[in-house]
């Protein structure tokens, strides 16, 4: 028989590892303001949760952007034609807070974005079925802005 302090730290033992989630998870990216030359990118994404109590969670996503424009051609003035295709590639690092209702969620959170070289932070709502995350999030960036749809799946 388990003592009543055993049964305690077992208890405590499944409930710590339940705390931290890990999922992953691809992107859609739609320019706002700022990156006129730009029309669509997409991502994939490593992300963090770990629950602080049954409504509150910290989040850590390191994620990769793709963002290309439409191609563009131009004759110079030796009479030489160029082709142009925007591309950038944006690391996003960033970490901040999820408040839970059920399936439902708001979430903010902050960091930096390389390929536009700025801090920003995005506001999030989203929704949990299963083990698929559905989220739509709107991230400011310096000058820049950004719409992004997301789907994830947890491990």
């Amino acid at each position: 028989m388990l003592s009543i302090a055993q049964k305690i730290q077992a208890q405590d033992t499944i409930t710590s590892v339940s705390k931290l989630r890990i999922y992953s998870s691809f992107s859609y990216m739609n320019p706002i303001q700022g990156l006129d030359k730009y029309g669509y990118g997409f991502g994939a994404y490593s992300n963090f949760d770990y629950s602080i109590n049954k409504h509150l969670t910290a989040r850590l996503d390191i994620g990769w952007n793709d963002v290309s424009g439409p191609e563009k051609e131009y004759i110079d003035q030796n009479k030489v034609v160029h082709t142009e295709h925007p591309n950038m590639s944006v690391w996003e690092f960033t970490a901040g807070l999820r408040v839970t209702a059920g399936p439902v969620y708001l979430e903010g959170r902050g960091g930096y974005f390389t390929g536009v070289s700025e801090w920003g932070y995005l506001p999030a709502v989203g929704f949990i079925i299963w083990k698929l995350d559905f989220q739509a999030s709107y991230t400011f960036a310096g000058d820049k802005q950004w719409a992004t749809a997301r789907v994830g799946y947890y491990f």
